[in-house]
């Protein structure tokens, strides 16, 4: 319960600076939250050094401070060293992060791109793009470049190969064979791919037809997802880079908080604060009171 001002007026007084007389004609009956409150936003330092000893709840810390207001936690945080500064940026939500990323532009955006876990960046695409239109886009040399990776299971191609849509196949021994299908071996040229060293296997799979291959690529991905890592950044860069800018940015909320975080960390200092005023509220209180009061302090000095 808050405490009136009456015997401890003089002690207050001398704590807060302010001289007995202006207490009682400013102040009245106050209690001492409210006094304290009025003189920290009229921006004494004084009232602000005796709440850092007075209020012990992130819920009083809000109040007197009206960190509620995106406007004093940016202010905070902006005077924040880059040390303190980096402890906000993880309390902050997966979209909260992204908002950030506006700041950026467009070309800047697809050069983090090119650098994040090939894992990240495939979360990005899935979130963005169907697994059927993602395969149609798929040039056909991406398509080459997948067949030629050495972490591709053979035996699962061949599963795959054998389990094409009847249409499919028969483009595919057609193709290869130069016969029409009903005349082809078909066994025999399953039999006669199964033979062939590892080397010539996946160099004869990325000379096929490409819509044979994208079929592959479609079943193959649609059982595991993981087969969509097999594809270099570059690949899926040169997918976002046809979208506007807003419809890039959305999906990568699916990116790592890490690198998220990292991301933010290149914009100016201004910007980083505003992105990080986005803090919840309650965390952020708690962070300042857990040896970062100074903050405060020197936000209202300014």
């Amino acid at each position: 319960m808050s405490l009136v001002i009456d015997a401890n007026m003089k002690l207050l007084c001398d704590r807060m600076h302010i001289t007995s007389s202006r207490m009682i004609r400013d102040y009245g009956l106050s209690t001492v939250d409210e006094v304290i409150e009025e003189e920290a936003k009229k921006g004494n330092s004084h009232a602000v050094s005796y709440a850092r000893e007075y209020y012990h709840s992130p819920e009083k810390l809000i109040r007197i401070f009206e960190l509620t207001n995106p406007e004093n936690k940016y202010k905070i945080i902006y005077h924040m060293d880059d040390h303190t500064k980096a402890k906000v940026l993880p309390l902050l939500k997966p979209e909260d992060l992204v908002m950030g990323l506006y700041f950026f532009k467009q070309e800047r955006l697809l050069q983090f791109m090119m650098n994040v876990d090939i894992e990240e960046l495939v979360n990005v695409i899935k979130a963005k793009f169907p697994l059927e239109q993602l395969v149609q886009m798929f040039t056909e040399a991406d398509l080459a470049y997948f067949f030629m990776q050495d972490q591709l299971d053979r035996n699962v191609v061949m599963e795959q190969l054998k389990s094409l849509p009847q249409d499919v196949l028969q483009q595919f021994v057609e193709g290869v064979t130069g016969q029409p299908y009903k005349d082809a071996d078909v066994q025999g040229l399953f039999s006669s791919m199964e033979q062939l060293p590892d080397d010539k296997f996946h160099k004869f799979m990325a000379a096929i037809d490409p819509e044979v291959q994208r079929q592959l690529v479609f079943q193959m991905t649609q059982e595991n997802n993981d087969y969509l890592t097999l594809f270099p950044n570059i690949t899926y860069v040169n997918m976002l880079e046809q979208l506007p800018k807003q419809d890039m940015v959305a999906p990568m909320v699916m990116l790592n908080q890490e690198t998220l975080i990292n991301m933010i960390s290149e914009l100016p200092e201004n910007l980083i604060a505003i992105v990080a005023s986005q803090v919840d509220t309650h965390e952020f209180a708690k962070l300042l009171q857990h040896g970062n009061m100074r903050w405060i302090e020197d936000a209202m000095m300014i």
